[in-house]
């Protein structure tokens, strides 16, 4: 396209370039941050499935914990009443069954919510890159 100064043009065009590698660099960092959203909610629904699991065990139940990649221990389950929560910073508490439940259950709401937040955005980011990447066809 030409244009009677060629001098804005170029200027818009560098303009457009940057607009475009600001929405990029937008989008990267909100994926990144869906997806550790995404593996905190794995983590808490691991974590509830735990619970449940553990829900009506009796004292000196015994239990194969997992300790990774496919590997367990045998334990015995000495307080089915108790769960030590992480409250965060390194800090952990001793919460009832139920309250610790209702802790993670939250927890997840939360994040729930968070991650529908952030794929908003991205959805928002995703039409700002197509309406530049549009206009930077023109120049073409």
């Amino acid at each position: 396209m030409a244009e009677a100064n060629p001098a804005a043009n170029e200027e818009q065009i560098r303009e457009l370039i940057a607009n475009i590698q600001v929405n990029q660099q937008r989008m990267e960092a909100l994926q990144q941050q869906a997806s550790l959203v995404q593996m905190s909610l794995t983590d808490l629904d691991n974590a509830l499935k735990a619970l449940t699991t553990l829900e009506g065990k009796g004292e000196d139940q015994e239990l194969l914990v997992p300790i990774g990649a496919g590997s367990f221990v045998h334990a015995k389950l000495a307080d089915p009443d108790k769960v030590i929560i992480g409250l965060g910073a390194g800090v952990s508490v001793e919460k009832s069954f139920a309250d610790s439940k209702g802790i993670i259950q939250s927890r997840r709401g939360e994040l729930e919510k968070a991650l529908l937040e952030t794929t908003s955005v991205m959805d928002q980011v995703a039409q700002e890159l197509a309406r530049l990447q549009q206009e930077a066809q023109k120049y073409q």
